[in-house]
């Protein structure tokens, strides 16, 4: 049965000019054939289809279909040309992602281009009577390797682990593994031991469900019996945990996770059993620059930080308030009165520190009047650049929107023939401030860029070196992203061409 591709809403918005054929193709009402059992309505289109591209590999993330009784499992449909609205099919063999919304595709040639789309099928077999939009994508060595938690799922044959455990208050802890599980239906409280890391005092688990606020089904929550407010305790998921594959903890291995007893009653009120000798809240006592790039911040007591420890703290300019340093880590000491904080590089100017949010190990939260303090920025010495003469810049350096959030920048390379490297640097504060750069080789004339952001303004800076190590001052480029919606439809498709958006036959 022929299948035409999911009509993208927004088009019929967009596009207003298409002939009488292609209006055809996209009404189409649905038929399915008749499913051995009982259902015969097939899942709805799957839509919102992504792609990262990486090293030898791509990433795909798609939106949870719909169906009247319920999803099995989605395929995978890929090649190496689009499926235009009249002809073509895909030529790879087709992948069973399984029951899962994010699917790491691994064996493909660099260099290459490869298109993919999605399908939703439910116990029945029923399938999508349509594709997913269509998403492409050429792997590069240079866009470095896929994400290691994502890695499993190209086949499936690791084990999950537990990758955070957190109390959100002193009788619920969230518990978050590597991928979806399958929590054991039989006595599931069973599966998981949670001990007093201090007194060895094992905290009963009561109960387990899974998270409905998380679609991957990744994170469950136990319910446990009362914590010990800003205690440290372990919890180890058992074997009887396993992914959607069937491959189950290994126990021994990162099947463990810590986590701080919590002090919050259940409902949210910051009451709980506390001490009646400790109402006095915690002090920030100082701070002190030890390095270019990292803060030493020390507390009058042992303190609580948030699951997110950097939304604890900011540290500002003290005669320029909007000028910020970027806080890229945070590290407690065991004894959990000092913090070391990883910054972006400081300037040797003045900086005030300011801390919210942070409590002590009876509730007490830090007062707002003890809570700042100032200290010195690193001071660096200045670099000498090495002698040489300045390699060439680039040229007719672009930047366009080829796809929702994808950026192509191209350029033409110079003839200098001792460049030996070409370096990009991104900035989102205007072309201010760049990040690190990413070396590209002295012989690329283009690239794409993946994992923007809708609304933000990008700054590219390309660079060239020489073997000398002297770097050129650069060519500078500048793209909006629109938020995602009929905006960026229209750039991509003034761009592009509307082709890009035609609906797809499936042979």
């Amino acid at each position: 049965m022929t299948k035409t591709i999911a009509n993208n809403k927004v088009l019929f918005y967009l596009v207003v000019a298409v002939t009488a054929l292609f209006l055809a193709i996209t009404v189409m009402p649905k038929v399915n054939a008749a499913a051995p059992g009982g259902d015969t309505i097939a899942p709805d289109d799957t839509e919102n289809l992504q792609i990262e591209v990486y090293d030898g590999a791509a990433l795909l993330t798609w939106d949870v279909a719909m169906d009247n009784v319920g999803v099995k499992g989605y395929k995978i449909y890929s090649g190496p040309t689009a499926v235009t609205p009249l002809e073509g099919e895909y030529s790879n063999p087709v992948i069973d992602a399984g029951d899962q919304i994010k699917y790491l595709v691994t064996g493909l040639e660099n260099g290459t281009p490869v298109y993919f789309a999605v399908t939703a099928y439910d116990a029945e077999g029923n399938e999508s009577e349509s594709y997913s939009n269509e998403v492409y994508g050429t792997p590069d060595a240079t866009y470095g390797s896929a994400p290691a938690e994502y890695l499993h799922t190209a086949s499936d044959e690791e084990s999950p682990t537990v990758a955070d455990a957190e109390a959100l208050d002193k009788e619920t802890v969230k518990v978050v593994f590597s991928e979806a599980v399958v929590v054991p239906t039989n006595s599931p409280e069973t599966a998981f031991t949670i001990m007093n890391n201090a007194t060895s005092e094992t905290l009963a688990v009561k109960s387990v469900k899974a998270d409905e606020e998380d679609i991957l089904g990744k994170t469950v929550l136990l319910t446990t019996d009362s914590q010990e407010g800003g205690a440290e305790y372990i919890l180890t998921a058992g074997i009887q945990i396993e992914d959607t594959g069937g491959n189950p903890i290994i126990s021994g291995t990162s099947d463990t996770a810590a986590f701080i007893g919590s002090t919050v009653e259940p409902g949210g009120d910051l009451t709980g059993d506390l001490p009646e000798d400790d109402t006095t809240a915690p002090t920030l006592t100082s701070a002190e620059s030890l390095g270019a790039t990292t803060v030493k911040v020390t507390f009058s007591e042992p303190i609580i930080l948030d699951s997110d420890p950097v939304t604890n703290f900011e540290i500002l300019e003290e005669n320029d308030p909007v000028s910020m340093l970027e806080i890229m880590g945070v590290e407690k000491n065991a004894e959990g009165s000092v913090v070391t904080l990883e910054t972006s590089e400081q300037k040797s100017v003045s900086y005030t520190i300011t801390v919210t949010g942070v409590l002590d190990e009876a509730g007490n939260e830090i007062d707002i009047n003890e809570n700042s303090v100032n200290f010195e920025g690193n001071l660096q010495e200045e670099v000498t650049p090495p002698e040489g003469l300045t390699p060439e810049n680039v040229k007719n350096f672009v930047a366009k929107i080829v796809r929702e959030l994808v950026i192509k920048l191209s350029w033409d390379k110079p003839e200098d023939v001792s460049i030996v490297d070409q370096i990009l640097y991104k900035s989102t504060d205007g072309g201010k401030k760049y990040d690190n750069g990413t070396p590209l080789g002295a012989d690329r004339e283009e690239v794409e860029l993946t994992g923007l952001t809708p609304g933000q303004e990008y700054y590219f800076k390309l660079t060239t070196k020489n073997e000398e190590g002297v770097e050129s001052e650069g060519m500078i480029t500048h793209i909006m992203l629109p938020e995602t919606g009929p905006g960026l439809l229209l750039l991509i498709g003034a761009s592009m061409g509307f082709a890009a958006f035609k609906n797809r036959k499936k042979k």
